[in-house]
């Protein structure tokens, strides 16, 4: 014979009420468990949303503090700037400021920080692709331009000693084409020069693509095409680095 059968009404009762009690008390901690843990995640989710919020004010800040060297869409070339060849290096052309009038063209930026120069025009062409009766016979070489901002007094020489300690990639610029164009540039600082800044540029000669692999670039005064570019801006991003 069960309990339940053997006990008195009044017991049943006691017991059903001692049973009630403990699923009431069962069911407030479950609750509490619950709501503590609700607490939590919503303090994660807000702790989230708020550095989620932050990341986005700073990219934004990130992409709207620029520091920028204005210039004046003058275009400039091989001949006009009338540049030099780097002795050890006749395929290159010494560094050279770009030329600019009216204002703007200073700044201070931050060594290390993205820098794009935007260029309005920025051409070149391989001048051995129209020789007859053999192309590329006597020029086989392509003019491009590369850019570095840095101290308005530096030397092509302190310029090039600066990008060799830091072993700093210079991309090129320069196409067939009449395409504006946006290129990532160095941004140096030179020791014991006064900090105004200013863009140089430097012409480079790469063989064709079209020729052999054995033709060496040529001489940059003498081959290459008289390559052209236009300055828009150089925009220097403090808060992102290179």
């Amino acid at each position: 014979m069960s309990n339940s059968q053997t006990m008195s009404l009044d017991q049943r009762i006691a017991a059903l009420q001692q049973t009630n009690g403990e699923l009431v008390a069962s069911n407030n901690t479950l609750t509490q468990t619950v709501t503590g843990k609700m607490s939590a995640i919503n303090a994660t989710v807000a702790s989230a949303e708020a550095r989620m919020d932050q990341a986005i004010a700073n990219l934004a800040a990130s992409h709207s503090d620029m520091r920028i060297n204005y210039y004046d869409g003058v275009a400039h070339s091989k001949a006009s700037l009338e540049i030099e060849a780097d002795p050890d290096q006749p395929h290159m052309s010494k560094w050279k400021l770009v030329p600019v009038t009216g204002v703007g063209y200073h700044q201070y930026p931050v060594i290390g920080a993205l820098t794009k120069a935007h260029l309005k025009h920025g051409y070149s062409y391989e001048p051995g692709y129209s020789e007859s009766p053999t192309q590329y016979a006597s020029d086989w070489s392509h003019s491009v331009m590369q850019f570095v901002l840095t101290n308005e007094n530096a030397s092509s020489e302190q310029i090039n000693a600066e990008l060799e300690r830091l072993g700093t990639t210079v991309y090129t610029a320069g196409g067939w084409n009449d395409n504006a164009k946006m290129l990532t540039i160095p941004c140096l600082k030179i020791a014991d020069l006064h900090p105004y800044t200013r863009l140089f540029v430097r012409f480079v000669n790469r063989t064709s693509t079209r020729v052999s692999g054995d033709k060496q670039p040529q001489n940059i005064v003498e081959f290459g095409g008289n390559a052209t570019f236009v300055v828009d801006r150089v925009v220097n991003y403090p808060h992102i680095k290179a």
